[in-house]
């Protein structure tokens, strides 16, 4: 049997972890002190001439250091932006470069676990990184690819994410069931259904769509922060105001894209158009103090605030005086209402191209963060009422899973 380490890495849109294996053990492992998950963002500080990963990154972002905040990079892939460059301190950086940074992070986490090099890995991945475009999405997998082989990986290979899930699921069953794995991550929703027993699957179907967390915080942004800034609104002039700017400051990958004079110069523009200059002026504050992320952050807080709370307070004080918004459950639902909906058919889809009606399904394994968002699991539920619903860890079972897969692939007799 082959002793060489192998891994199984989860790079998601908001979290991502890392399995490590050598023979038949595998497990997870601390990416960040003794957390087995580490948020998917990289700060470059400027100020102290370094790069940070996960929470240190964004702890030193809202600390207030000079710097740049890059977030939701996955969601990179697959798109024309991973041609472009981005300013970062004196210097222009292609996303390439910086997805590999975090890449190579992880990947040195699974090293020092393992104690040597590991060359050979399983790599998550989407059942679609783009929707409807069979071209794009196979571009992403070998954008994904070739970032990994620059950070040295020598074999690499790839799994559908909820695939794996259901490998850390059947790890732990007993008997046969048909399961449908809901995998709701911060970009994508992935759905598999699959006829699992402790040592056999046969997968029946495979679906997803690009709906994941980041878009129920932009609709709760869009809904909420961005209309205490103008959107919404109206001009003096009658006409309703402009939303693009909105849209990408609600955007986590897009934010950055903002802090340019051109854009100022468009937001002043419309400034001086706007009926309700109070708002807008938040928004030329915003922008001008860059604290888009820091608004993003507390839009997404809330959200998570509100899988257990009825009502949320975010405080944007330190913006201006006195501006404190109440955020309720219900906002959000009614905010999500629509993607949750297509995230369900999705879900059904699914089991349609099985070939099986919804009452067949036995379980519903559900993983991934944005499974806990109020009213995902009544829908779901709704959908399928005579399934159970089971939840893996939702931030590692995909990771657990992804070294499962390599395990197999990679342990030879």
């Amino acid at each position: 049997m082959s002793l060489r380490p192998y891994c199984g890495i989860d790079f998601g849109t908001s979290n991502s972890a890392v399995s490590v294996g050598r023979g038949d053990q595998v497990q997870l492992v601390p990416v960040e002190g003794n957390s087995v998950t580490l948020p998917s963002a990289l700060f470059f500080n400027t100020e102290e001439d370094h790069v940070s990963f996960g929470r240190k990154a964004i702890a030193e972002y809202l600390d207030g250091y000079e710097g740049r905040l890059m977030r939701a990079l996955k969601s990179v892939l697959g798109s024309h932006l991973i041609g472009e460059t981005t300013q970062v301190g004196s210097k222009r950086k292609n996303f390439r470069e910086i997805i590999g940074l975090y890449i190579a992070h992880v990947k040195q986490a699974a090293e020092r676990h393992a104690g040597e090099r590991i060359e050979d890995v399983v790599l998550g991945r989407p059942v679609h990184f783009v929707d409807d475009d069979a071209e794009a999405d196979q571009r992403a997998e070998n954008e994904l690819r070739g970032i990994a082989e620059a950070q040295g990986f020598k074999t690499i290979r790839f799994e559908y994410e909820p695939l794996a899930a259901a490998r850390d699921y059947a790890s732990r069953l007993s008997t046969r069931e048909t399961v449908l794995v809901v995998d709701i991550g911060g970009g994508t929703s992935d759905f598999s259904v699959l006829s699992l027993s402790p040592d056999h699957s046969d997968i029946l179907a495979n679906t997803g769509v690009h709906i994941g967390g980041t878009d129920f915080d932009r609709l709760l942004s869009m809904d909420t922060a961005m209309v205490d800034m103008g959107w919404k609104s109206k001009l003096k002039s009658g006409l309703d105001m402009a939303g693009l700017t909105y849209h990408q400051l609600s955007t986590w990958h897009l934010i950055n894209f903002l802090y340019t004079q051109k854009v100022m110069h468009s937001v002043r523009e419309l400034h001086h158009l706007a009926e309700r200059r109070d708002l807008t002026q938040r928004l030329i504050k915003v922008l001008d103090d860059r604290m888009g992320h820091a608004i993003a952050s507390r839009i997404e807080a809330a959200k998570i605030a509100l899988s257990s709370e009825a009502v949320t307070h975010i405080d944007y004080a330190d913006i201006e005086a006195g501006w404190v918004s109440d955020v309720t459950r219900e906002t959000l639902i009614t905010a999500t209402a629509r993607e949750v909906a297509k995230v369900v058919a999705t879900a059904g889809l699914c089991v349609e191209k099985a070939g099986l009606k919804p009452d067949a399904i036995h379980t519903l394994f559900m993983t991934g963060g944005s499974t806990a968002m109020p009213g995902f699991e009544a829908a779901m539920q709704a959908a399928f009422p005579a399934a159970r619903i089971n939840y893996g860890d939702r931030f590692s079972s995909v990771a657990s899973g992804l070294g499962l897969a390599a395990r197999a692939a990679f342990t030879t007799l």
